[in-house]
Protein backbone atom coordinates (compact mmCIF):
# COMPACT_ATOMS: atom_id res chain seq x y z
CA UNK A 1 0.00 0.00 0.00
CA UNK A 2 1.04 3.43 -0.93
CA UNK A 3 0.06 6.46 0.75
CA UNK A 4 1.53 9.70 -0.38
CA UNK A 5 5.17 9.38 0.11
CA UNK A 6 4.84 6.43 2.00
CA UNK A 7 5.45 2.69 1.71
CA UNK A 8 3.70 -0.16 3.43
CA UNK A 9 3.29 -4.23 3.94
CA UNK A 10 0.45 -5.77 5.47
CA UNK A 11 1.20 -8.50 7.98
CA UNK A 12 0.48 -10.95 10.76
CA UNK A 13 1.72 -10.55 14.39
CA UNK A 14 3.71 -13.51 16.10
CA UNK A 15 3.68 -11.60 19.12
CA UNK A 16 2.80 -8.55 20.73
CA UNK A 17 4.43 -5.30 19.00
CA UNK A 18 4.76 -1.63 19.62
CA UNK A 19 4.21 1.20 17.54
CA UNK A 20 7.85 2.08 15.90
CA UNK A 21 9.75 -1.17 16.83
CA UNK A 22 11.97 -2.33 13.82
CA UNK A 23 10.13 -5.62 12.83
CA UNK A 24 12.16 -8.84 10.96
CA UNK A 25 10.17 -11.57 9.09
CA UNK A 26 9.42 -14.78 10.22
CA UNK A 27 11.20 -17.78 11.65
CA UNK A 28 11.93 -20.27 9.21
CA UNK A 29 12.38 -24.14 9.86
CA UNK A 30 16.01 -24.98 9.49
CA UNK A 31 15.50 -28.43 8.06
CA UNK A 32 12.94 -27.23 5.21
CA UNK A 33 14.77 -24.64 3.91
CA UNK A 34 17.69 -26.47 1.57
CA UNK A 35 18.55 -29.25 0.16
CA UNK A 36 15.33 -31.15 0.29
CA UNK A 37 14.95 -33.98 -2.27
CA UNK A 38 12.28 -34.11 -5.23
CA UNK A 39 10.30 -36.63 -7.63
CA UNK A 40 11.39 -35.89 -11.26
CA UNK A 41 9.01 -33.51 -13.10
CA UNK A 42 8.54 -32.54 -16.43
CA UNK A 43 8.83 -28.51 -17.76
CA UNK A 44 5.84 -26.73 -17.18
CA UNK A 45 4.73 -28.87 -14.28
CA UNK A 46 3.09 -26.76 -11.49
CA UNK A 47 3.97 -29.29 -8.77
CA UNK A 48 6.70 -30.28 -7.34
CA UNK A 49 6.36 -33.46 -4.82
CA UNK A 50 9.06 -33.62 -1.92
CA UNK A 51 10.73 -37.37 -1.72
CA UNK A 52 12.31 -37.08 1.30
CA UNK A 53 10.27 -37.60 5.33
CA UNK A 54 8.83 -34.64 6.50
CA UNK A 55 6.07 -33.17 8.62
CA UNK A 56 4.42 -30.41 6.80
CA UNK A 57 0.82 -29.05 7.55
CA UNK A 58 -1.36 -27.94 5.09
CA UNK A 59 -0.84 -25.03 3.38
CA UNK A 60 1.90 -24.31 6.18
CA UNK A 61 3.74 -22.49 2.77
CA UNK A 62 0.58 -21.18 1.20
CA UNK A 63 1.81 -18.03 -0.58
CA UNK A 64 5.28 -18.95 0.66
CA UNK A 65 8.44 -19.75 -1.97
CA UNK A 66 10.20 -22.54 -3.21
CA UNK A 67 13.31 -22.20 -3.61
CA UNK A 68 15.94 -24.76 -6.04
CA UNK A 69 19.27 -24.39 -4.45
CA UNK A 70 20.88 -26.61 -7.25
CA UNK A 71 21.17 -28.59 -9.87
CA UNK A 72 18.37 -27.94 -13.20
CA UNK A 73 16.50 -25.00 -11.91
CA UNK A 74 19.20 -23.77 -9.18
CA UNK A 75 18.71 -19.71 -9.06
CA UNK A 76 14.78 -19.90 -9.61
CA UNK A 77 11.97 -19.29 -7.32
CA UNK A 78 8.19 -19.65 -7.06
CA UNK A 79 5.29 -18.52 -4.80
CA UNK A 80 3.98 -21.74 -3.59
CA UNK A 81 -0.07 -22.14 -4.08
CA UNK A 82 -0.81 -24.22 -1.44
CA UNK A 83 0.84 -27.43 -0.08
CA UNK A 84 -0.70 -30.86 0.99
CA UNK A 85 0.07 -31.97 4.66
CA UNK A 86 2.64 -35.16 5.18
CA UNK A 87 3.92 -36.11 9.08
CA UNK A 88 6.85 -37.93 9.36
CA UNK A 89 6.11 -38.82 5.56
CA UNK A 90 7.29 -38.79 2.07
CA UNK A 91 4.89 -37.05 -0.19
CA UNK A 92 4.36 -33.76 -0.04
CA UNK A 93 2.50 -31.90 -3.24
CA UNK A 94 3.74 -28.39 -3.30
CA UNK A 95 1.55 -26.15 -6.02
CA UNK A 96 2.86 -23.87 -7.78
CA UNK A 97 1.59 -20.26 -8.02
CA UNK A 98 2.84 -19.77 -11.97
CA UNK A 99 0.42 -21.74 -14.42
CA UNK A 100 3.54 -21.81 -16.73
CA UNK A 101 4.88 -24.02 -14.13
CA UNK A 102 8.77 -25.41 -14.20
CA UNK A 103 10.81 -23.36 -16.37
CA UNK A 104 13.12 -26.51 -16.94
CA UNK A 105 12.82 -30.58 -16.21
CA UNK A 106 13.24 -31.69 -13.10
CA UNK A 107 15.54 -34.76 -12.10
CA UNK A 108 15.62 -36.70 -8.91
CA UNK A 109 19.22 -34.67 -8.56
CA UNK A 110 17.44 -31.44 -8.23
CA UNK A 111 17.52 -30.02 -4.49
CA UNK A 112 14.55 -27.32 -3.29
CA UNK A 113 14.07 -25.65 -0.29
CA UNK A 114 10.54 -24.19 1.52
CA UNK A 115 10.19 -20.65 2.84
CA UNK A 116 6.82 -19.40 4.45
CA UNK A 117 5.50 -15.82 3.86
CA UNK A 118 7.78 -13.77 5.86
CA UNK A 119 4.68 -11.77 6.33
CA UNK A 120 3.13 -14.04 8.82
CA UNK A 121 3.92 -14.69 12.41
CA UNK A 122 6.30 -11.00 12.53
CA UNK A 123 8.26 -10.24 15.55
CA UNK A 124 10.16 -7.64 16.80
CA UNK A 125 13.78 -7.53 15.15
CA UNK A 126 15.54 -9.20 18.16
CA UNK A 127 19.33 -8.33 18.47
CA UNK A 128 20.39 -11.67 20.31
CA UNK A 129 18.64 -13.91 17.77
CA UNK A 130 18.82 -12.51 14.38
CA UNK A 131 17.03 -15.29 12.38
CA UNK A 132 15.27 -13.28 9.46
CA UNK A 133 15.72 -10.03 7.21
CA UNK A 134 14.18 -7.09 9.10
CA UNK A 135 11.03 -5.95 6.86
CA UNK A 136 9.57 -2.68 8.44
CA UNK A 137 8.80 -0.51 10.80
CA UNK A 138 5.28 -1.07 13.08
CA UNK A 139 3.18 2.14 12.93
CA UNK A 140 0.45 1.12 16.00
CA UNK A 141 0.41 -1.04 18.43
CA UNK A 142 -0.30 -4.77 16.91
CA UNK A 143 -1.92 -7.22 19.51
CA UNK A 144 -0.40 -11.02 19.13
CA UNK A 145 -1.67 -12.94 16.42
CA UNK A 146 -3.49 -9.22 14.54
CA UNK A 147 -2.70 -7.65 11.40
CA UNK A 148 -1.40 -4.35 10.72
CA UNK A 149 0.84 -2.29 8.09
CA UNK A 150 4.72 -1.78 8.34
CA UNK A 151 6.26 0.92 6.58
CA UNK A 152 9.02 0.09 4.51
CA UNK A 153 9.69 3.52 2.93
CA UNK A 154 9.03 7.09 3.52
CA UNK A 155 8.89 8.61 6.65
CA UNK A 156 8.12 7.15 10.21
CA UNK A 157 8.96 6.91 13.77
CA UNK A 158 11.75 4.64 15.01
CA UNK A 159 13.44 3.23 18.65
CA UNK A 160 16.49 4.77 18.54
CA UNK A 161 19.76 3.55 20.48
CA UNK A 162 22.31 5.80 21.06
CA UNK A 163 22.64 9.66 19.41
CA UNK A 164 22.74 9.09 15.73
CA UNK A 165 23.05 13.14 14.03
CA UNK A 166 20.94 13.95 11.90
CA UNK A 167 20.79 12.60 8.43
CA UNK A 168 23.11 9.97 8.98
CA UNK A 169 22.91 6.08 7.82
CA UNK A 170 21.50 3.41 10.00
CA UNK A 171 21.21 -0.20 10.59
CA UNK A 172 19.56 -2.56 12.87
CA UNK A 173 21.03 -2.50 16.12
CA UNK A 174 22.64 -5.74 17.41
CA UNK A 175 22.03 -4.74 21.27
CA UNK A 176 18.68 -3.09 21.47
CA UNK A 177 15.88 -5.34 20.31
CA UNK A 178 13.40 -3.28 17.69
CA UNK A 179 16.13 -0.39 17.29
CA UNK A 180 17.84 0.98 15.05
CA UNK A 181 21.73 2.72 15.52
CA UNK A 182 24.05 4.87 13.33
CA UNK A 183 25.74 2.59 10.91
CA UNK A 184 29.56 1.75 12.26
CA UNK A 185 31.97 1.19 9.08
CA UNK A 186 34.27 -1.18 11.28
CA UNK A 187 31.28 -4.00 11.71
CA UNK A 188 30.55 -6.02 8.91
CA UNK A 189 27.54 -7.50 10.14
CA UNK A 190 25.90 -3.70 10.47
CA UNK A 191 26.86 -2.93 6.69
CA UNK A 192 23.05 -3.32 5.43
CA UNK A 193 21.56 0.41 6.05
CA UNK A 194 17.64 0.32 6.46
CA UNK A 195 17.22 3.80 7.14
CA UNK A 196 18.49 7.72 7.57
CA UNK A 197 17.80 9.42 10.38
CA UNK A 198 15.45 13.00 10.04
CA UNK A 199 16.32 15.79 10.34
CA UNK A 200 16.96 16.29 14.40
CA UNK A 201 19.53 14.10 16.32
CA UNK A 202 18.71 10.71 17.95
CA UNK A 203 17.76 10.27 21.58
CA UNK A 204 19.17 7.21 23.09
CA UNK A 205 15.88 5.00 24.16
CA UNK A 206 13.41 7.02 22.52
CA UNK A 207 11.53 7.19 19.41
CA UNK A 208 12.80 9.78 16.42
CA UNK A 209 11.72 10.44 13.03
CA UNK A 210 13.66 8.56 10.25
CA UNK A 211 13.38 7.90 6.12
CA UNK A 212 12.55 4.23 5.91
CA UNK A 213 14.81 2.58 3.03
CA UNK A 214 13.96 -1.31 3.08
CA UNK A 215 12.10 -1.95 -0.17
Amino acid sequence: MQIADREFVYVQAGEAITAGGLIKGKDGTDAHQVDLAVSAASAGSTTVTLSGSLTITLNQYKDGWIIFNDQEEAGHMYRIKSNTAVSSATGCVITLDEEDGLITAMTTAQQVGLYENPHKDVEIHDADGIDNAPIGWACVDIANDYYGWLCVKGWTTALIEGTPGMGLPLVASDSADGSVEILDSDADAEGTVVAYMGPLAGVNAQYGLIKANIE
